[in-house]
């Protein structure tokens, strides 16, 4: 394995999972597509006049020279036997004097990804592709390479498809500037770009959403284009340049280049009078990038947890009082018969409780939301069945809540418990009863003085800086994303421990016996 590779997997590992931004580069290569410019210039030689003309007159400005070349290529379209058996398909299709131009870009496209196959000597890494773990691809190209490689993601095509889906961020392909499928939905000409922007904002705020919150790993494009920088801007505004060093971390352009030596730097991005820095990794094929992003595994596969929130949205949204139960069984099946059990609105069973997860328990802790579990039913079903012995979840919350102790802290002595209880009981006594922290020190100056970090790898130490219970849960409810980053996760949880003990657990009773 490379570079590429080795700094891939590491920097991912503590991330959520990334999005693909992908240009006309990948096109070119897997389906000898031309790019924006090659378009432009093939149409033209339709027309008595050379590209250079049109770009030349456009003062370089690609949509500007699309837009005069589109009004030429018109009445060529319409009077050139050349293309009477397009004008037989598509001339209802007609709607301005661009979408002559679109239509023959939009079958340029479609013939040339007819019965996709990559290259041979690309077949291994788009392979690699295809197996790659990202929530979800951004696309300004308008062919369906991605959709060959991902056909369990659901695609949107332009805005007007956005507003009014409901898409749920998860195994979805956003092509926002059309697909070849749906000619008029192309963004081409100087009119379609301004259509665009003044139209915008939900797809603005979407993609600010991926920005903020996922890696973002560009591929096909080079870093000073014209598409990229725009969303960087808007992003930039957005932020108004605070906490826009967080970003570096999260932007990611892998730069192809034959024979050259994987190579990792950083690189500012000018964008206009400001500049962000991003990460560049230069590579001499995308084999290494590719494997790099399948090591992530997922507990769910992208398409089963995209129809299972869509399915929680639909529960949601209909507010229907009674509630309703969704279960599905094998993971290569349906979304409808894969093996979850969840509800809204309805009663908790047995039969739910021991369906839910250490991070159900660490919710219903920390009050976000408060899902007023039955403790009886939690200590009693849930900790019998589930649960590694080596997990820490919090449980002193549902001892209280179930009745199992008495005034002082300690099980009732009629009540039966999991060994596994008594286990974690004993296990958090000796990690946290001895703990003196000082009275009075808030959280906040602990997250000041030892730093984030410090904190999530000494969980149980923290107690002898501070007995902040409050501040705590603020913490942790603000830094949910942790559960999702490999190591941090379960210092997570053990966080979550620490509060459960400080709200509920006895941590004044060193010599209490609890048998």
């Amino acid at each position: 394995m490379g570079k590429a590779y080795e700094f891939l997997s590491s920097h991912l590992k503590l991330m959520a999972a990334p999005y693909l931004f992908v240009g006309s580069g990948l096109s070119r290569r897997y389906a000898s597509l031309p790019d924006w410019e090659g378009l432009l210039r093939h149409f033209a030689d339709f027309t008595d006049k050379p590209y250079e003309y049109y770009k030349g007159l456009a003062s370089g400005d690609l949509p500007k020279a699309a837009s005069l070349l589109a009004s030429d290529f018109y009445p060529i379209w319409w009077n050139d036997d050349r293309f009477r058996a397009s004008r037989g398909r598509h001339s209802s299709e007609v709607q301005d004097s661009s979408s002559a131009l679109k239509i023959e870009v939009a079958d340029l496209v479609e013939n040339a990804t007819q019965n996709f196959a990559p290259p041979k000597e690309y077949s291994e890494e788009f392979d690699l592709l295809r197996s790659a773990n990202v929530e979800g691809i951004i696309t300004t190209n308008y062919d369906r390479v991605l959709a060959e490689a991902f056909p369990d993601y659901t695609v949107f095509t332009g805005q007007d498809e956005l507003l009014f889906a409901d898409p749920q961020g998860i195994a979805e392909i956003y092509m926002i500037h059309g697909s070849s499928q749906q000619p008029e939905s192309i963004v081409l000409t100087s009119e379609d770009y301004a259509e665009f922007h003044d139209r915008d904002a939900y797809l603005a705020a979407k993609l600010m959403t991926f920005f903020v919150e996922h890696p973002i790993v560009f591929i096909g494009y080079s870093m000073g284009d014209p598409n990229v920088l725009e969303i960087l801007r808007a992003l930039l505004e957005a932020l108004r340049g605070k906490n826009a060093d967080k970003l570096r971390d999260r932007l990611i352009f892998v730069q192809w280049q034959p024979g050259c030596t994987a190579e990792v730097r950083t690189k500012l991005i000018q964008i206009g009078d400001s500049s962000i820095e991003a990460i560049e990794i230069l590579v001499p094929d995308f084999c290494d990038v590719f494997r790099a992003l399948g090591v992530k595994e997922r507990a769910l596969p992208a398409r089963i947890l995209r129809q299972l929130k869509g399915q929680i949205y639909e529960l949601v949204k209909s507010n229907d009082p009674d509630g309703r139960l969704v279960q599905v069984s094998d993971i290569d099946s349906p979304a409808d018969s894969l093996d979850v059990v969840f509800g809204v609105g309805a009663k908790m069973t047995i039969k739910g409780i021991v369906g839910l997860s250490r991070w159900d328990l660490v919710d219903d802790v920390l009050g976000s939301p408060d899902r007023g579990l039955p403790g009886d039913q939690v200590i009693g079903e849930l900790f019998r069945t589930s649960f590694a012995s080596t997990w820490y979840v919090p449980y002193w919350k549902h001892l209280r809540s179930g009745s199992f102790l008495d005034v002082n802290g300690r099980l009732k002595s009629g009540r039966s418990v999991p060994p596994k209880v008594r286990d974690f009981i004993t296990r958090e006594r000796k990690n946290l009863q001895d703990r003196l922290a000082p009275a009075g020190v808030p959280f906040s100056d602990v997250v000041s003085k030892r730093g984030t970090d410090w904190i999530l790898k000494h969980t149980w130490e923290l107690l002898d800086e501070t007995a902040d219970a409050e501040g705590l849960r603020i913490f942790l409810d603000e830094n949910r994303s942790f559960r999702q980053q490999s190591y941090f996760a379960s210092q997570y949880a053990k966080l979550a421990v620490v509060y459960d003990w400080l709200m509920y657990g006895p941590p004044n009773l060193a010599n209490s016996q609890h048998n």
